[in-house]
């Protein structure tokens, strides 16, 4: 009898085939984007994502006093331990529960019984109807990139909320997900170089503040990057050292996938100009995401201040 794993890797190579068009890399390639806190003022024009990531998988849950919760176990896959048939096979089961058509990861540096500790945080936000894929592209620090466009229906007057300050130019979303459980907040302001605990408290304070509500008129709408990426980033020997929990180890690794959506079904997916509208608000500064678990508190923060993991399209000459 052929294993779960075989028949899941024969079934995606030959019926799904590749990926989708998300920014897939290394992190260690990406000169500008850090997985992980930053480390010094040097880093304050990079892009970072923060979460619990292998301080989750180690037990260790040393974020959680900055602020950062762990990662519901919906979105996170982990595997800590020795590799083995067995053990690659019951990591496997559970990736593809959680995430249907997931390509295999590759274990292939590791060798037979060497072990192996991996986070994997996954999450398609899906958004609610008056989100469409935008025809236009907006600028974003001298790039033109992909984004989504927000216009108000009355169906989703409840799972999303405008807020906006023309004198700061601050303006922010604040989208429900998952049905009510948890939220995104997009948050945007021209230069905030705060850390990334102020950043965060910054969008939290903005949206608490009533007077910044807004809604958008008729000729209306808003436009946000669109965020979809894949990232690896393969811990280094100094990170092994740290970590007494890691020695033995052979592969200490983190991935992060991120992809905002427009409705599956029910609400409008057309790239189409006629839903551009004479006005537009465009969340296109320094840009902070944090998604949080309602009861729980934010569990995964995203600096944007440059188009490295963006959607950057080039003009056609």
């Amino acid at each position: 009898m052929a294993s779960f794993m075989t028949i899941y890797s024969v079934y995606y190579y030959t019926q799904i085939r590749k990926l989708d068009q998300s920014v897939v890399a290394n992190v260690k390639d990406l000169k500008s984007t850090i997985l992980g806190l930053p480390v010094t003022v040097d880093d304050s024009y990079k892009n970072y994502i923060i979460t619990q990531g292998l301080s989750q998988v180690l037990g260790e849950l040393s974020m959680s006093d900055l602020g950062v919760s762990p990662v519901p176990n919906d979105h996170f896959a982990a595997y800590n331990g020795p590799k083995t048939k067995d053990n690659l096979e019951k990591f496997y089961e559970g990736l593809v529960t959680k995430f249907p058509n997931h390509p295999p990861i590759d274990f292939d540096t590791v060798k037979e019984g060497e072990k192996i500790a991996m986070s994997y945080f996954f999450y398609n936000m899906r958004f609610p109807e008056g989100f469409r894929v935008s025809a236009r592209l907006i600028d974003f620090k001298g790039e033109k990139v992909r984004s989504l466009q927000y216009h108000p229906k009355k169906a989703d007057t409840s799972l999303v909320t405008v807020y906006k300050n023309d004198k700061t130019s601050e303006y922010a979303l604040r989208i429900k997900l998952n049905g009510g459980t948890e939220e995104a907040v997009i948050y945007s302001k021209p230069g905030f170089d705060d850390t990334w605990v102020g950043c965060l408290n910054q969008a939290a304070t903005f949206i608490t503040q009533t007077e910044n509500r807004y809604t958008p008129a008729s000729d209306e709408s808003v436009l946000i990057p669109e965020l979809d990426v894949s990232l690896v980033k393969d811990q280094n020997a100094a990170y092994f050292e740290a970590h007494p929990k890691l020695r033995g180890y052979a592969l200490a690794e983190e991935r992060i996938k991120i992809k905002m959506s427009a409705p599956k079904e029910g609400g409008p997916m057309e790239v189409d100009e006629r839903f551009n509208t004479p006005k537009n608000i465009i969340l296109n500064g320094n840009i902070l995401m944090y998604i949080r678990d309602i009861k729980k508190g934010p569990y995964c923060v995203i600096r944007l201040k440059n188009p490295e993991i963006l959607k950057v399209v080039k003009s056609k000459k």
